[in-house]
């Protein structure tokens, strides 16, 4: 049987899928923000994706399927919308952090300083697939998503941002046609990262 990748809008129900991307892709800075184990990060991911707050929302998101299974998520809007996004998940904290909504919003704001995107680029928040159905062309698959929502809403630059150590990532982004625009390095390893751009046809 031929594998078919399928791409999809994201729904509520795709939080345990979201939740386990979310986590994959930012790694320790998530746990870094939530002050929280792995499990109690994504808990938190699940809730903000479910409720749709901001960056975090179903809304936003796409879903990448092998043979109709789940298994990769593309979260990714324009950049100019960026601003209100974040603000938009603050409402959102206390049903999905309680108490601890303070200690997330005062570890966000030690990184308030990064630029993750010029306003005329469609920018990539998150992608990723799960371990098990790596290497089977969801995530690039993913990223041609991207390319074609750019398009589509008249826009000509895709940009994301990646740890400098994750070099497979750095990688699937070259085949892609993205190009290392940017390099920050900072004593904490968290806020040291690539911005990489690609211009699209």
């Amino acid at each position: 049987m031929t594998n078919r990748i399928s791409i999809r809008p994201a729904r509520p129900d795709d939080a345990p899928l979201a939740a386990a991307i979310l986590h994959l892709s930012l790694g320790a800075f998530a746990d870094y923000l939530f002050d929280a184990d792995a499990r109690a990060a994504e808990l938190a991911f699940m809730r903000l994706f479910a409720f749709d707050a901001g960056r975090f929302g179903y809304r936003l998101a796409s879903v990448a399927e092998l043979n109709h299974h789940p298994l990769g998520l593309l979260l990714a809007f324009p950049a100019s919308k960026m601003t209100r996004l974040n603000l938009s998940v603050v409402k959102y904290l206390p049903r999905a952090l309680g108490w601890n909504m303070f200690g997330f919003i005062a570890r966000s704001l030690a990184f308030s300083n990064i630029k993750e995107a010029e306003a005329d680029e469609y920018y990539v928040s998150n992608i990723g697939v799960l371990p098990a159905a790596q290497g089977q062309g969801l995530g690039k698959r993913l990223l041609h998503h991207a390319d074609e929502q750019a398009r589509a809403l008249g826009l000509k630059k895709v940009s994301l941002m990646v740890a400098l150590e994750n070099h497979i990532a750095q990688r699937l982004y070259k085949r892609n046609g993205f190009h290392i625009v940017f390099t920050r390095h900072d004593k904490n390893p968290l806020a040291s990262y690539h911005r990489m751009v690609k211009t699209i046809a």
